[in-house]
Parts: structure tokens; C-alpha cells; sequence
């Protein structure tokens, strides 16, 4: 199994990188619904996935103007859920998405930016985190060897995989990742939103 904290020696060029923590954002998006629609906010989950989709369009070449982006990190600041007045779990699970939805707006905004391994490492402790707040383990190392842990460093795993298939062009990498992504229906957490 893959370390998820050395994704950058794996995915050496910039698409690939944005393209996984795109792939986590579609995972975490549930996560990010679920609070929304706790907290009667429907609209941000529709938001949520409306810049996402931008960071697709980016990827597949069908992007027309970049102030797109600058204005969409604007929109997403406005949706970040507030810990500090907000004291239900479901509002850390919920920033942790719009985090990494930062980081693949930022990275297309300037590909000096390499925030895949932090990604990759924020999206694992989204779910260690629930593991003991579950109390199904009584810290992040126990936590590790849980079921929802191991299949987070699968998808990572796959993830990887996909991207790295030498066999198909970038734009046929992506639309088959995309894909394969429209078919996610259980969050990071192992919660499932109608």
C-alpha cells in the first residue's frame, strides 16, 4: 500500500496532482452536502459541486477564461463552513472539503503551488478523525488499521494508478477518472447522502 503522505514522487506532473485532489474533493463533496444540508444551506452543496465542476472542465481542456477560477475562489471562501460558531462535528469534515477545493483552484491559479501531499494527508485524517470520534479507535495510529482508514488508502491508491496509466493521453485519463469518480455514492466517512 502507498504512503498517502509521498503522493508528489508518484504524480510528477502538475495536471496529475490537481487531478487527485479533484478525485478527493468528489468524495468529500458528500461530506460537505451532508453539513449543508444540516445547517439548511442547500445552496452551498450545489455551489460545492458547481466549482468542482470547474476544476474538471479546467483539467479537461474546456476551460475558457481563468477569472473564472479567481472569482470561483472567492465564491468558495463565502461557503467555508466556521468551527469557531459552529460546534457540530459534521463542520470539520466539512471545511476539510472546501480545503481541498482551495488547493486545486490555487494550483491551477499558480502551478508553483504543490499541495498534494498536505491533500492527501488533510483527506486521511478527515477520516481517522471520525474513526475516533466514533469511537471505533482511541487514536489516529488505531484508527489507521480501521476498515474506512484501509479503504481511504485504497482510493488514494487507485487514484494514483489512474492518473499514472501511460497507456491514455491526459484528456482521456481524466474523462475516464471522471468517470469512474460519477459513481462515488459513499463518502471518505462511509456516509452515503440521498
Amino acid at each position: 500500500m502507498t504512503s498517502p503522505l509521498n503522493i508528489t514522487s508518484q504524480l510528477p506532473l502538475h495536471w496529475q496532482k490537481i487531478g487527485f485532489i479533484a478525485a478527493l474533493c468528489e468524495r468529500h463533496k458528500l461530506n460537505h452536502q451532508l453539513y449543508s444540508d444540516a445547517v439548511d444551506q442547500h445552496d452551498n452543496a450545489l455551489l460545492y459541486r458547481k466549482l468542482l465542476s470547474k476544476v474538471w472542465e479546467y483539467l479537461l481542456e474546456q476551460l475558457t477564461s481563468m477569472k473564472n477560477l479567481e472569482k470561483a475562489l472567492l465564491q468558495l471562501e463565502e461557503i467555508m463552513p466556521e468551527p469557531q460558531t459552529d460546534d457540530s462535528y459534521g463542520v470539520y469534515p466539512a471545511l476539510d472539503a472546501g480545503l481541498l477545493l482551495t488547493s486545486c483552484l490555487q494550483m491551477i491559479l499558480d502551478d508553483s503551488i504543490d499541495d498534494v501531499d498536505l491533500s492527501a494527508s488533510v483527506s486521511l485524517a478527515t477520516t481517522t478523525q471520525f474513526i475516533v470520534f466514533t469511537g471505533d479507535a482511541e487514536e489516529d495510529n488505531q484508527a489507521l488499521q480501521q476498515p474506512l482508514a484501509l479503504a481511504e488508502i485504497s482510493f488514494q491508491d487507485d487514484i494514483i494508478a489512474s492518473l499514472t496509466n501511460s497507456d491514455l493521453s491526459k484528456l482521456e485519463t481524466i474523462k475516464k477518472l471522471r468517470k469512474k469518480l460519477s459513481q462515488i455514492s459513499v463518502s471518505n466517512l462511509g456516509i452515503t447522502v440521498e
